[in-house]
């Protein structure tokens, strides 16, 4: 007899935590590269930096904050695991940057459909500070069924109800 086999939950725990762990590591670090560093001021209050010197203390804990991104990817891809949706849509792409609303990115809802009179078309556009690179998403609409799925209404007989009163 063979032994049974034991449902021991989710395969692979072991690096979808050491993904989570590198996405919030990265995270943490984004939003940190966008505050004054706080060893910025001495004891007295007053900057012991300058304000170049904190702009390449930013840009250093930015691209710090890429390279982890770069690392939970290739964990992923090795390991052959898929990653999230929603965590897919704050990363960008093209430069591996985390996208935080109004730091990194700035995103705008469009509506490119006759003037807008389509309100179905809807299309939120997220747009990358650092590279200029634009994700787009629609906006609350589920997709549109295949052509053979989709039922086609039946046609009205023509004639019926228009003008007949009482069959004269």
């Amino acid at each position: 007899m063979a032994k049974q086999k034991l449902n021991t939950g989710v395969q692979n725990k072991i690096i979808y935590s050491r993904a989570s762990y590198l996405y919030q590591a990265a995270d943490y670090l984004a939003k940190r590269a966008r505050e004054l560093p706080p060893d910025a001021h001495d004891a007295k209050g007053k900057s012991a930096l300058t304000g170049g010197q904190i702009q390449q203390q930013q840009r250093a804990i930015e691209n710090l904050s890429r390279h982890v991104i770069c690392d939970m990817r290739a964990v992923s891809l090795k390991a052959q695991i898929r990653q999230g949706t929603s965590l897919k849509h704050t990363i960008c792409k093209f430069c591996d940057t985390i996208q935080i609303e109004g730091d990194t990115c700035h995103s705008v809802v469009e509506n490119q459909s006759k003037g807008g009179r389509k309100p179905w078309a809807d299309v939120l556009v997220i747009k990358c500070n650092t590279c200029g690179n634009a994700k787009r998403f629609p906006v609350s609409v589920s997709r549109q069924q295949r052509r053979t799925m989709r039922q086609t209404k039946p046609q009205e007989a023509k004639g019926e109800g228009e003008g007949n009163v009482g069959g004269t």
